[in-house]
């Protein structure tokens, strides 16, 4: 074949050259390698300029947070029911989604007393006092525990049984109550302390993959729970993209969590004050024994195709049900 040396024909294949390098990018890579049982907040997060891709299992659900923060929106995927939520994750609509979610939990509180006659302390200590009753291995385990979310999950279900199979007696005596049903009612002291889980960082700084990272420990009462050692991610010599891309995904998850945090201070003892930091490696432990660990592996300069960052195809918006508070209350009522 004769060989040419035509303008177009070298433009041309600049131009092939230049799509397919489009193709996949250079990203930075933070992954996780397990070995036992020891889950991590997230399994795999890629980030590509401006933006972020995290891969997650909660509950057992595969589940991806897809951040743009070029279009400054966020889509939450859940990959077993296929499907995702959207949410602009500019400042003023973060600001604007928690004071929603203020709002919301303002009203649920309004209809609670309502309906109950009690105000938030004497339903939560309420509520505490029926929640270990039904499940006593609850008493010990507070928001920061590691075995929290799953035990309250096995918790609810079990107290959901238990009303479901008394619901016809529940109903009958329920109906045959005065209105004001709080009347007859104590006043609580004060809401319900939230059991002996603690947080604690001991100061020691150790060398992990040659980042500098500071131990902290999770205790139930004495038993160490949990061991991780912390690094401030602008200490870790990321792309400096990378480290934007984080610190803006820190500061969208604080301010969605500031109007529940705002009504429910309980759960401030779960967040870290300063610089968002991540776990370079984690011990996890059962009845005092370590049974798992994971290691944090970082990449960078890793192709990554740009379909990634994207909604899968096939996946519909996630359809919330309107008489899932309605639910919550009549559940409450019955245990009232």
């Amino acid at each position: 074949m004769k060989k040419t040396n035509d303008p177009r024909r070298l433009a041309a294949s600049a131009l092939g050259l230049l799509l397919c390098a489009g193709m996949a990018e250079a990203a930075t890579v933070l992954a996780y390698r397990h070995e036992g049982a020891c889950p991590t907040e997230f399994d795999r997060m890629t980030i590509d300029g401006l933006r972020l891709r995290t891969d997650m299992s909660v509950d057992g659900f595969a589940m991806t947070t897809l951040v743009d923060d070029g279009e400054q929106l966020m889509h939450q995927v859940m990959h077993d029911s296929r499907t995702y939520m959207t949410m602009e994750s500019d400042d003023d609509a973060v600001d604007f989604n928690s004071d929603v979610a203020r709002s919301t939990l303002l009203h649920a509180r309004r209809r609670v007393q309502a309906v109950t006659g009690l105000d938030h302390a004497q339903v939560m200590e309420q509520a505490r006092a029926a929640q270990v009753a039904a499940c006593p291995e609850m008493a010990d385990l507070g928001y920061g525990d590691p075995d929290y979310p799953e035990a309250a999950a096995r918790c609810a279900e079990r107290m959901a049984a238990a009303v479901a199979a008394d619901a016809p007696a529940s109903r009958a005596e329920a109906l045959s109550r005065p209105r004001a049903r709080g009347q007859d009612r104590r006043p609580a002291a004060a809401p319900p302390a939230w059991t002996t889980t603690t947080r604690e960082r001991d100061g020691v700084a150790i060398e992990q993959d040659g980042h500098r990272c500071t131990v902290e420990r999770i205790r139930r009462g004495g038993t160490v729970l949990r061991e991780d050692c912390l690094a401030d991610v602008d200490a870790l010599g990321l792309e400096p993209r990378a480290v934007r891309r984080l610190a803006r995904l820190a500061k969208v998850g604080e301010g969605l969590g500031a109007g529940v945090v705002d009504l429910h201070p309980e759960m401030q003892q779960d967040l870290r004050a300063g610089q968002p930091t991540i776990s370079l490696r984690r011990t996890c432990y059962s009845e005092g024994k370590p049974v798992g660990h994971a290691t944090l592996g970082i990449r960078t300069g890793v192709a990554v195709e740009p379909s990634q960052f994207e909604l899968p195809a096939g996946y519909e918006p996630l359809q919330l049900g309107a008489d899932a508070q309605d639910d919550a209350l009549d559940l409450l009522e019955a245990w009232d």
